[in-house]
């Protein structure tokens, strides 16, 4: 095999991998009124992979330059927006992750069609062991890092951001290697999506195994407290039982409910300890009530009736479910939205790619700062490429639909595209979601 495509091949095997330091270790190269300027992992991967694949990309012009061109739409859109952008730097900067996603993502389909080196039974073991591995051992530091956290342990050492440790709920959601812990979600819906569907699909070997680590992604999931995660993957659980029953007409795929409902149980009972061993006053039954009110929105308490206000120095800063938390995502979208409609220009080709930040803080300077980010991606990007950029992005995605439409894996790519769909309502940005993007194309590969 051509010792270009061998490093290819390494360059996939570390993809999983790399793509949970979205955050950690960041190299910060300062920053500007509306953005901050850092380079991580998986942006550095992303850069060499373009440089190693450019014989692959100019392999897939030339065989299929007619096909691709729909499929650039939408990113040379966001890149002609720039000429109007609120914020040209950050858009530009964007827009490069952008058509860098592109060009990787249309590498690796080439890759996995035509390379007979991308097909073996051996690449798929290698590349299904590193991602396996690599995630639980993520999963392992998560746990490591929640109980460190509780034990009160330094940030400097745990890496936990400033709102997810002990103090704010009295037990910590771990952000791994990431930003955010709704980042850290985000990155375990594939290993959990896929580590159900393996067991309940293939013929498996070690069907334990698969098993034992498919509890330990989706408890480590539900420990992240990320509601937006935990929704995306409870609704691609939903899709995966309802065409599993269809396909196999059998009630088997109803044994998913219990695999969801153990590793809740047990998530609900390790933040139970934290709170119990944490320097707050929680106990393991306040933690398990605070965590089931603000996963249920508030709608199921089972806490006990508030105490007089207390002066305790130890008291957690959140007592169940953090409204305010909803409230300025609503705040933010219904802001974006009003903008986005305020005149036809606006309407139709948006504020610029990267531009949504400043437009809010020069429409709204009392409530939003220039760095300010749409916790919204789909209201994110109609603020910011209007109706043209939807249409694109429309079409991108009917061209994708069709291409999985015959796949081997059709219901795996179903049930990621669900869960990252659904997610995506939750957050926006590209640089700490590229795992969304990059990892969903290896599902091309054969089972």
């Amino acid at each position: 095999m051509p010792k270009r495509l061998t490093i290819i091949q390494y360059f996939l095997y570390a993809l999983p991998a790399v793509l949970f330091f979205s955050y950690y270790p960041v190299i910060h190269f300062g920053s500007s009124d509306s953005m901050n300027f850092e380079i991580s992992l998986p942006i550095i991967w992303l850069v060499l992979f373009f440089f190693i694949n450019i014989p692959t990309l100019i392999s897939a012009f030339k065989k299929h330059r007619i096909k691709l061109i729909p499929f650039l739409l939408f990113p040379t859109f966001a890149l002609i927006s720039l000429l109007w952008s609120s914020n040209r730097i950050r858009g530009f900067l964007t827009a490069g992750i952008l058509w860098l996603v592109g060009f990787a993502i249309i590498s690796i389909y080439h890759l996995l069609k035509t390379e007979r080196a991308f097909k073996t039974r051996a690449f798929l073991r290698a590349l299904l062991k590193t991602f396996f591995i690599s995630s639980a051992i993520i999963c392992l530091w998560c746990l490591v890092q929640s109980f460190l956290d509780a034990l009160g342990v330094s940030r400097d050492i745990t890496l936990m951001c400033e709102g997810c440790t002990y103090q704010s709920f009295g037990f910590p959601h771990p952000n791994g290697f990431a930003i955010e812990p709704q980042f850290m979600g985000n990155l375990l819906l594939a290993p959990s999506i896929l580590s159900v569907y393996l067991y309940f699909t293939a013929d498996l070997k070690k069907p334990n195994l698969m098993a034992a680590l498919a509890f330990l992604y989706i408890t480590t999931l539900f420990l992240t407290f990320s509601r937006g995660a935990i929704y995306s993957f409870a609704i691609a659980m939903a899709i995966f039982i309802i065409f599993l029953i269809r396909r196999i007409h059998k009630a088997r795929p109803l044994l998913i409910i219990p695999l969801l409902l153990i590793p809740f149980a047990f998530s609900l009972v390790i933040q139970g300890c934290l709170a119990q061993i944490s320097p707050s006053n929680d106990t393991f039954v306040t933690g398990i009530t605070k965590s089931i009110h603000q996963l249920s929105l508030g709608t199921i308490d089972l806490r006990e009736p508030a105490k007089p206000e207390s002066t305790d120095d130890n008291e957690s800063t959140f007592d169940g479910y953090v409204e305010e938390s909803t409230k300025v995502r609503s705040v933010l979208s219904y802001a974006a939205l009003n903008l986005w409609a305020k005149d036809l220009k606006t309407f139709f080709f948006g504020v610029g790619f990267g531009g949504a930040g400043v437009a809010l803080h020069e429409n709204y300077p009392d409530k939003f700062e220039a760095k300010e980010i749409v916790q919204n991606q789909y209201v994110s990007l109609a603020l910011e490429l209007g109706l043209v950029g939807i249409i694109c992005l429309v079409v991108l995605a009917i061209l994708i639909f069709r291409l999985i439409k015959n796949s081997a894996n059709q219901l795996l790519f179903k049930c990621l595209i669900a869960g990252y769909a659904v997610s995506i309502f939750f957050f926006a940005g590209l640089p700490n979601a590229l795992h969304i993007y990059l990892l969903t194309p290896l599902a091309a590969t054969k089972k």
